[in-house]
């Protein structure tokens, strides 16, 4: 074969090769803003509480990002919300794998407990995540919560947010409405709540999603 044949030859397959990269990487891209989109769905659809169309659109960002704790513990909570326990568990404990003390995952697992009723081993478990994240107020609310449900430790609760200042999330004001909830005062605890919404916003949706499954808001007094 003629030097200048093989030199062309040399200089295709770069270029062929140059190109498969540029291919492969815009296909990456291409993937990773699929797997967006995927979430997005995902996550809208769960809102929605199409849990079958919400693990659906999951699939691609799945495919995509298996071990991606984000996508994990997403599915976990669609799979909680079909009452898939066991699958769920698994999600969470994939996603804590891939991620060590990934937040999400860890909180879901506890509150797998409580929605088993699994009481003691619930409310153990969030005192125990609560000493490791004292600041924690999501964490602090989810244990006043089940301390009330079931009446344990009037003396452990009654130290949950027990300052008169409200705190910078909309704990306190949630966590007063559970009380007032508990006590029989449905009218107080509705007021707290409207002001939690007012200043809060968005951000009081996991809190109210927390309070109406503990069912405190319309246990018989």
């Amino acid at each position: 074969m003629p030097k200048t044949f093989r030199f062309l030859s040399a200089g295709i397959a770069a270029i062929f090769l140059l190109c498969f990269s540029v291919f492969r990487a815009l296909a990456v891209q291409v993937s990773g803003l699929d797997a967006d989109a995927s979430i997005l769905a995902s996550s809208d659809a769960l809102e929605q509480k199409d849990y079958k169309k919400a693990l659906s659109d999951l699939g691609p960002a799945l495919q995509v990002r298996p071990e991606d704790p984000t996508v994990l513990n997403l599915k976990g909570a669609i799979l909680t919300k079909t009452k898939d326990y066991a699958g769920a568990r698994l999600c969470y404990e994939g996603a804590l794998k891939a991620s060590l003390g990934f937040f999400p995952a860890r909180y879901n697992i506890g509150a797998l407990l409580s929605l088993q009723q699994q009481w003691d081993p619930a409310i153990a478990y969030f005192r125990n995540l609560l000493i490791e994240q004292p600041n924690n107020e999501l964490v602090e609310y989810k244990l006043l919560l089940l301390l009330l449900i079931q009446g344990s430790d009037p003396e452990l609760a009654k130290r949950l947010f027990d300052s008169p200042i409200p705190s910078n999330t909309p704990a306190w004001y949630f966590a007063s409405a559970a009380r007032s909830y508990k006590a029989g005062d449905p009218d107080k605890a509705s007021r707290l709540i409207d002001v939690a919404k007012s200043v809060y916003g968005d951000k009081t949706q996991i809190f109210q999603e927390e309070l109406d499954e503990s069912g405190l808001a319309t246990a018989k007094k």
